[in-house]
């Protein structure tokens, strides 16, 4: 029997809760991290995603609607798991219930794809800039802060994912 087997029979909904606070802990950070203002820096200056302005690099565009999407993916999957969490307390662990959980899992992998992707693309696309056009300047394009919360989203998801594969109901 592994640790895992032996929590989960000592404690049958510690499950769900960890899921809950990862999930909450995520949706914070993403929501947080897209919409505030420090995305990107230059020289003391920083610029959010909101307002959206798509007449701005098409990787910054594409990225900026990949975040957005996530967010509203990110309402679902909370939405999904109160059902989930309704569910298992008014009927407990049934068969019928890994179709939600299935459900859930699709939604977790599509937001932490969202969020991926996007963050690489604005990190390595600031990369090719800099050395496109600043590579003489003292002054570089810089990620902000908004942007390591969404990274730290992406950890909690991760993370999440991972509890995740690693119970059996």
């Amino acid at each position: 029997m592994t640790c895992v087997d032996n929590l989960q029979k000592k404690f049958p909904h510690l499950f769900l809760i960890i899921l809950g606070v990862l999930i909450g802990l995520s949706a914070a950070l993403d929501i947080f991290g897209v919409f505030s203002n420090s995305w990107v820096c230059f020289d003391g200056q920083c610029g959010g995603l909101v307002p959206f302005d798509p007449s701005g690099p098409a990787w910054l565009t594409a990225s900026s609607l990949m975040l957005f999407i996530s967010v509203g993916v990110m309402v679902i999957m909370m939405a999904t798991y109160f059902v989930i969490v309704t569910q298992v307390y008014n009927r407990g662990y049934l068969i019928i219930f890994r179709k939600w959980l299935v459900v859930f899992f699709i939604i977790t992998s599509l937001n932490f794809l969202l969020i991926f992707t996007s963050i690489i693309v604005i990190q390595s696309s600031l990369f090719n800039f800099n050395s496109k056009y600043l590579t003489y300047s003292s002054q570089k394009v810089e990620v902000g802060w908004s942007f390591l919360c969404s990274g730290c989203a992406i950890f909690s998801l991760g993370l999440a994912i991972f509890c995740f594969t690693r119970v059996h109901l």
